[in-house]
């Protein structure tokens, strides 16, 4: 989609919603619900139109084919935008996500390595005993349970437990916890980023406050947790050779002058997987929770196929029984093309481009939309009924559409998420856990759940009751 000789239309004959001057479309975004309104506009204005936020002007784009090829082209044609990577060196956590070039081609190495199957195995069993304390939390709790904040703490302890192999357990800690401290950090970048202005290099709102001191708590936590890490590398000369986390591996890098990594970087990095393994793997989960209470004969299912693989165990106790949940990973796989937590994925060209017969400049800002394809009889058949069994090859009929390229939970191309297999993992051993364990219904009285975007999506007014099927027992 390189620039050729041809005549194209230019940026400003885009069609999109009428703004106002100076402000352009500022005044009509709700930004919790920014997703579903331009995927409104883009029922409207078709597969490319544009919007204008202050004076900045942004391209969306839905068509399946574009957006396929705009990640495949990535990052070489493609990148981040340039404004994201620069909020997030302001931020201080400017690693593998958000780079760019030799940073990030460096980067992506060490990440990919340290969450390749082979670690994941190894680490499972410290997930297992994380997933054993999320059972005992609702074994114990027989209120209403706000579940993304429990799912929330069951994803940080166990990125951080790979990150760090430090257990720092917020299952089971009352008080003041790293994931206090994080969450902060989404909401404010999804602000920042989508600003018409970097207000707050000037202005600093209580908000911004709240940031800076929740940014120097983790940084204070992983500073200490690396002097540790480093102490028992010393101590442990083996760990140089075979590092058993994320961490190590980076430091034993960093030591064998394999790869060029700053302190600086490796915080980055901790934090952008922190983040990432927290954020996106417990919205997903809350998400496929709220489809387990709107379809009782699918949790009956998933239940079915969970006694008969874990018999009498409260919690998958290995590999290869998360590996015969097909069913559970289907239905995941079916909440994730309805509920994409990253239901927008940004990017900008490197050089000028031509996209659906119009020709952006260098460093437009371009929003490409992943659920309108997901959810589009163009794509899938029955497209709007959520059926996992699409994603099985023995219940799929042959002649079925089915098109994964419209299907993009975890990205595509070279950049695609790295953590795709620990988030996989995560989700198919807490819905095991849950569905083996419990009958989970919708809070009384509770609101309906909607979305709201937060740098990824998540439920809002989710509240569940959990029913022990049995007396609780880990």
């Amino acid at each position: 989609m390189k620039m050729t000789g041809n005549t194209h239309h230019g940026l400003p004959t885009l069609p999109g919603p009428r703004g106002l001057p100076v402000l352009g479309n500022l005044h009509q975004l709700d930004f919790p619900r920014l997703h579903q309104q331009l995927e409104g506009w883009a029922s409207e204005f078709g597969p490319i139109y544009r919007i204008r936020i202050g004076p900045r002007t942004r391209v969306v784009i839905s068509d399946c084919d574009t957006i396929s090829t705009m990640l495949r082209e990535r990052p070489d044609t493609y990148r981040r935008p340039r404004l994201t990577e620069a909020v997030m060196e302001e931020m201080g956590f400017n690693g593998v996500f958000s780079r760019d070039g030799d940073a990030w081609q460096r980067q992506r190495r060490v990440v990919t390595q340290a969450l390749n199957p082979a670690h994941l195995a190894r680490f499972y069993p410290a997930m297992r005993v994380t997933t054993e304390r999320l059972l005992g939390r609702w074994c114990d709790n027989r209120e209403p349970i706000d579940l993304c904040r429990d799912l929330m703490r069951y994803t940080v302890d166990v990125t951080a437990h790979l990150a760090f192999g430090i257990d720092v357990n917020t299952l089971q800690t009352d008080g003041p916890v790293v994931q206090q401290h994080l969450d902060k950090v989404f909401p404010m970048l999804f602000r920042r980023v989508v600003a018409p202005f970097p207000y707050w290099r000037w202005i600093r709102t209580r908000a911004d406050r709240d940031l800076d001191a929740a940014l120097a708590e983790i940084h204070r936590i992983v500073a200490d947790m690396t002097r540790a890490c480093r102490t028992r590398m010393r101590r442990e000369p083996s760990l140089f050779e075979q590092p058993s986390n994320f961490l190590e591996a980076i430091i034993a890098a960093q030591s064998a002058e394999q790869v060029e990594f700053s302190d600086d970087e490796i915080y980055a990095n901790v934090i952008t997987l922190l983040l990432a393994g927290e954020d996106t793997t417990a919205n997903t989960l809350a998400w496929a929770i709220t489809f387990l209470v709107a379809h009782p004969a699918l949790q009956a299912r998933i239940r079915d196929e969970v006694d008969a693989v874990l018999g009498t165990a409260s919690v998958a106790p290995d590999l290869a029984a998360i590996r015969q949940l097909e069913f559970v990973e289907a239905f995941a796989l079916e909440t994730m093309r309805f509920k994409p937590v990253a239901p927008i994925i940004a990017l900008e060209p490197k050089e000028d481009v031509e996209l659906l017969g119009y020709r952006l400049p260098m460093g437009t800002p371009i929003i490409a939309l992943t659920r309108p394809n997901a959810v589009s009889e163009d794509h899938f058949d029955a497209a709007a009924s959520f059926d996992p069994s699409r994603w099985l090859a023995h219940e799929k009929p042959p002649a079925a559409l089915h098109n994964p390229r419209a299907h993009i939970p975890f990205g595509a191309g070279p950049r695609f998420c790295p953590g795709r297999g620990l988030a996989m993992l995560e989700i198919k051993a807490v819905l095991a856990m849950l569905c083996r364990n419990f009958d989970v219904a919708m809070a009384g009285n509770a609101p309906q759940v909607g979305e709201r975007l937060s740098f990824t999506m998540q439920p809002e007014n989710l509240s569940v009751t959990l029913t022990p099927r049995a007396p609780c027992a880990i």
